[in-house]
């Protein structure tokens, strides 16, 4: 299994993984061959990467840290919160409220994702799920959420105050749906006007949520200080340093990570290792360095599957990771697939860059 470029695909190659549109609805079953009508359903539907089985990458797969089902519920409950709360889909500005029914449907799915988490402690996570890139906000929710929790864990934050962060790192971005949808997906860097209406998200956030009693306030903290940064520079209040509590710190990284590692409607992916480099240039001046560091301790930074260079010039793809060294996984050559090169084993060769595609 290894992932691709929609714009790589051909037909004949074996879907490793469902893929859904913007509805979440069904678009290509696992284990379907593409043909040209189902790759024009994925471009229709702005899916812009893909998991295939192939030869290449045959006898790798990727067993998720968080069950597939539970994770697709979440993106589920979390579109239909979203799209309740967006003012172009009620007339007259008479949006109904949040439930608290609804607030502790999403505790429980918290707790559900802390489960998994407590009982597979050792394994690294990284995200398997491809859904068109209009449905990034929800998706994002929830990678923000598994993550921030899964990095209060490695801090020793216990489960209950965990749960408390779950909820605001899942609801943080809540407020984005009374951002007018041309702001919110715009091609392209915005404007001083569009990039303070889009500040005025936090708000909209708080507004949305402030009578409800079953949102703690540790959560009601992490929504509102979560674009916060260390040297002041954040929003909406510009604190620094320790006015800022950790919460909203692990949240605040968790943000930027899973922004720049999915597909946006103004931005593809970029790859994990990149991801990382970007936030450790961030750290300690905008970002906490403790929660950078132990972030990346808990993703993969090179998942099974992916396509790397080497230092001595050799493209291969990474068969397994090495538990004690996220960077110096196990890499099958492409030009040999009778080997192996364990990077804990061989020190004189390390991972150059991830590819997007075989050169």
């Amino acid at each position: 299994m290894r992932m691709i470029s929609v714009q790589d695909a051909v037909e004949g190659l074996e879907v490793a993984k469902p893929i859904y549109d913007s509805k979440l609805s069904l678009l290509i079953r696992e284990g379907n061959a593409l043909t040209d009508r189902t790759i024009e359903k994925l471009k229709a539907a702005d899916v812009r990467h893909l998991y295939i089985n192939d030869a290449l990458s045959d006898g790798i797969f990727l067993e998720p840290l968080i069950s597939e089902q539970l994770k697709f519920q979440a993106i589920a409950f979390m579109k239909k919160i979203y799209e309740s709360q967006m003012a172009d889909n009620h007339p007259n500005d008479n949006i109904p409220q949040i439930t608290e029914d609804q607030i502790r449907t999403l505790r429980g799915m918290v707790d559900d994702v802390l489960t998994e988490i407590y009982a597979f402690q050792d394994k690294k996570y990284y995200s398997t799920e491809f859904l068109g890139a209009e449905v990034y906000h929800f998706d994002h929710a929830v990678e923000v959420m598994i993550l921030s929790v899964l990095i209060g864990r490695k801090l020793g934050i216990d489960r209950e105050r965990l749960i408390k962060l779950g909820m605001g790192a899942v609801l943080a971005d809540i407020g984005k749906s009374r951002v007018p949808q041309e702001i919110l997906n715009k091609r392209g860097k915005l404007d001083e006007y569009e990039f303070a209406t889009m500040k005025n998200h936090v708000d909209y956030s708080y507004g949305i949520l402030k009578d409800l009693v079953e949102l703690s306030p540790i959560a009601r903290q992490v929504i509102m200080l979560h674009h916060e940064r260390l040297d002041g520079s954040g929003y909406p209040n510009g604190f620094i340093d320790d006015q800022i509590p950790l919460t909203a710190r692990i949240v605040a990284v968790c943000d930027v990570f899973c922004a720049i590692v999915s597909d946006r409607t103004y931005n593809n992916r970029i790859s994990v290792d990149v991801a990382i480099e970007i936030l450790r240039a961030a750290s300690p001046v905008k970002l906490d360095a403790d929660v950078v560091h132990t972030l990346i301790q808990i993703v993969d930074i090179y998942p099974p599957g992916t396509i790397v260079e080497l230092s001595d010039g050799k493209i291969g793809i990474v068969v397994e990771n090495n538990v004690n060294s996220a960077t110096r996984p196990i890499v099958r050559p492409v030009d040999d697939e009778n080997t192996l090169l364990d990077l804990m084993k061989d020190l004189t060769l390390f991972i150059k860059k991830a590819l997007p595609k075989l050169p």
